[in-house]
């Protein structure tokens, strides 16, 4: 079965930037894409109002006139049914200050034209693969893209890159889209974990490591033969993470008996100049706002600010809702099956069980973005009971605000029938 093709629209002119979007949108071998590039402004705006059906993603090329690029800006998002898109402009050069006029107004992200095929096939693939979170973004709350969890990683140096991307991927919808921030981030976690599967779990010193280096110039051998023995089959380097628009935190821990900071070779030195490793510490500390590595030394902890904070569009959803946060202790009850469905919830914090028959079917959290939906659209009574499994934090969206918003954003509708849809495939598969 072929997998169906993901269609952007793309308004752009240069011959040389029309050639590489092509060439980039071919080579990515993940996933399917297929622009559809116009020369002509409002026929680009007409594909992506009634042809475009399985991306909200429009890519503008800026022919450096800033007021005309604004006004197309404006116009998507003030369009009810556009409402949502995710725009990408494609420029030769552009300031600080026309780049946050444009944030402001609703861009996503830019890529200068000597750029195209070393940032755009990164930016498509993340995009692509979260456009319900940036499209959320025109409609709710920060929190959607605050995110929290851990990775537990086998000593296979080969994992690392793969790791080091999902995470990335959260960063960039967090709103890290400074290419420089992007590489610094990058860098130092694939660094760090390397370093926690080499140093920490397998205990390969820098001194054989450098020895391994001279003779055969590659540590994967090396790697895979020591992650097989039995003290060392079952060690992990566990990676926590919280990410959001602010600031991105980490921490990397091995199991390996620790080390002293201060007994690295000091890369500086005369006879360390040309030694192909041991510089990844020093490099990391350049990279962070903050590094620290615990009295054992097999543990680290990193921390990265958000200077080119993505700023969010005027929050829509709380223009239509009076209603006050509700907030939930551990095990209190949202609603309970049977009752009336006269609110649905947007999740702000926190997680949520759904109970049938007082088994546990569901848990949702601030990924799920709603709860209570279903009954509320079809005013039936509640045929679940919803509870907190730890603190939380919902916003009641009445049936009068739904309605309104629906009104002003047509869009909506759509996003959350999407969202819905999604969510009914999700729970078929887990009960197949």
């Amino acid at each position: 079965m072929s997998q169906k093709k993901i269609e952007f629209s793309v308004y752009a002119k240069s011959v040389d930037c029309i050639e590489e979007i092509k060439i980039v949108a071919k080579e990515i071998s993940e996933k399917q894409f297929e622009p559809k590039i116009f020369g002509d402004l409002f026929t680009a705006l007409d594909f992506l109002t009634y042809g475009q059906v399985s991306s909200r993603l429009f890519i503008i090329e800026n022919k450096n006139d800033l007021d005309a690029l604004s006004k197309v800006v404006t116009q998507i998002h003030s369009d009810p049914w556009l409402h949502g898109t995710v725009i990408l402009v494609i420029t030769d050069t552009i300031n600080e200050k026309d780049m946050q006029e444009l944030l402001n107004l609703g861009v996503t992200d830019f890529i200068q034209k000597n750029e195209i095929k070393l940032k755009l096939p990164t930016i498509l693939q993340i995009v692509t693969s979260n456009l319900e979170l940036f499209e959320s973004e025109q409609f709710l709350l920060e929190t959607v893209t605050n995110k929290k969890g851990k990775v537990f990683l086998k000593n296979d140096l080969r994992l690392v890159p793969k790791v080091t991307s999902q995470i990335m991927n959260l960063c960039y919808v967090a709103g890290f889209r400074d290419r420089e921030a992007f590489s610094r981030i990058s860098l130092s976690l694939h660094e760090m974990i390397s370093n926690a599967i080499e140093h920490g779990n397998l205990g390969i010193g820098f001194n054989e490591k450098s020895k391994i280096l001279e003779e055969t110039m590659e540590i994967y051998s090396e790697v895979d033969k020591r992650s097989k023995q039995i003290e060392n089959k079952y060690k992990r380097v566990r990676i926590d993470f919280e990410i959001n628009h602010e600031h991105a935190k980490f921490t990397v821990k091995d199991q390996g008996i620790g080390f002293d900071l201060n007994s690295i070779p000091s890369p500086k030195k005369e006879e360390n100049i040309f030694q192909v490793h041991g510089r990844g510490i020093m490099m990391t500390r350049n990279f962070v706002d903050e590094m620290e590595y615990n009295e054992k030394g097999n543990e680290v902890k990193l921390f990265f600010i958000n200077d080119n904070e993505v700023k969010r569009r005027a929050n829509q959803l709380l223009q239509f809702t009076t209603g006050e946060i509700v907030f939930l202790s551990a095990d209190e009850t949202l609603f309970e099956a049977g009752s009336e469905s006269d609110f649905f919830y947007y999740i702000l914090s926190g997680k949520l069980g759904v109970y049938i028959d007082e088994k546990k079917i569901a848990t949702l959290t601030n990924e799920d973005m709603f709860v209570g939906e279903m009954s509320f659209l079809h005013h039936n009574i509640r045929t679940g009971t919803v509870k907190a499994v730890s603190k939380a934090q919902l916003l009641p969206i009445s049936r009068a605000a739904f309605i309104d918003m629906s009104k002003k954003y047509p869009y909506f509708g759509v996003f959350l029938a999407r969202l819905l849809t999604r969510r009914l495939i999700k729970r078929n598969q887990n009960f197949m």
